[in-house]
């Protein structure tokens, strides 16, 4: 058996010398890379669906997602990729599971053939049989923003959920490359300890052939919203809301939203807790003077509600 969890979003190198290139899934009712310079995914165990979901951690819009049922999912061919992913990666996924008791497989570098790799372990990250995390970051039903890096000199691989380190060591025996089979799997579990996994959903996945540093996963999850849902579906950019990271006060634009009416705007958690709530009215620009609220550090979510709809932005307060 194993020890404990993990959970993250990974990112894959490419071979062409020094260019740094990404694949994009969106998993709107295919399985295609965006781009079209990718392989597309092929699915193990039982075909997954396509279904729309309400994404409740970032907007509470809907999206279609890939539905996958349990010891199913899909796999990425990496010699169909050019081998793209390489020593150096970044693997970006943001997923939910339906059960998190015991081990339940997120990534299996090995086409199956050993128990060692990527798990969530009653909500916490594990990378098997080398570390796991104290905290339980993941929870059942909830969707993760999940991030796994490494970097080839180093050997420093590391999984991010909601862009926290929480797992991190050094891949000194190469459990975080691909074996010979050229093939990476999500969500199904290994052929040594079966029934090792659960049914979700998956509503992005991205690979990059290099390994995103810290800063830049924290700015991803701001702006997650926007990768997710992708240009123009209720795009958090067009709430401008600054300086971001913010410290005393924070400007909303409210111009940029083109509404002449009524907007209230909240503050929340990243747990969903409200924190602030006021009504502006008109265009002008909202000043919210974080001192008076007393917020401690970390990631809150903006929300400007009027009549026309809903507007989100992630934003990081630092003292």
């Amino acid at each position: 058996m194993k020890k404990f969890t993990l959970l993250l979003v990974l990112f894959f190198p490419f071979v062409i010398v020094n260019a740094q290139n990404v694949l994009r899934y969106n998993f709107n009712n295919v399985l295609t890379e965006t781009g079209g310079t990718g392989p597309a995914l092929t699915t193990l165990g039982n075909a997954g669906i396509f279904v729309l979901d309400t994404l409740n951690e970032i907007s509470g819009k809907t999206k279609t997602v890939y539905r996958f049922e349990k010891n199913s999912g899909f796999q990425f061919n990496n010699t169909n990729a050019g081998n793209f992913i390489g020593e150096t990666y970044t693997i970006e996924l943001y997923f939910v599971f339906d059960n998190l008791s015991s081990w339940k497989r997120v990534v299996d570098w090995k086409n199956r053939t050993t128990d060692k790799g990527a798990y969530v372990y009653n909500g916490q990250l594990n990378f098997y049989n080398y570390v796991y995390s104290g905290e339980a970051p993941v929870v059942a039903g909830e969707y993760t923003y999940y991030v796994i890096t490494r970097d080839g000199a180093s050997k420093a691989l590391k999984i991010y959920t909601d862009a926290k380190v929480e797992v991190e060591f050094n891949d000194l025996d190469n459990e975080g490359l691909l074996s010979a089979d050229n093939l990476l799997n999500f969500f199904q579990d290994d052929l040594m300890v079966p029934n090792e996994a659960s049914s979700g959903a998956v509503a992005m996945l991205n690979f990059y052939n290099y390994s995103l540093d810290s800063n830049t996963i924290k700015q991803k999850y701001i702006d997650l919203q926007s990768y997710v849902f992708g240009t123009g579906e209720n795009n958090p950019e067009t709430l401008g809301v600054y300086p971001n990271p913010a410290k005393d006060y924070i400007n909303v634009n409210l111009n940029k939203i083109g509404t002449a009416g009524k907007t209230i705007l909240t503050i929340s958690s990243i747990t969903g807790t409200e924190v602030y709530s006021n009504t502006f009215t008109g265009t002008e620009n909202a000043v919210i003077r974080l001192s008076s609220i007393n917020l401690p550090e970390g990631i809150y979510v903006v929300k400007a509600k009027t009549i026309e709809g809903c507007y989100f932005r992630k934003i990081v307060i630092q003292k």
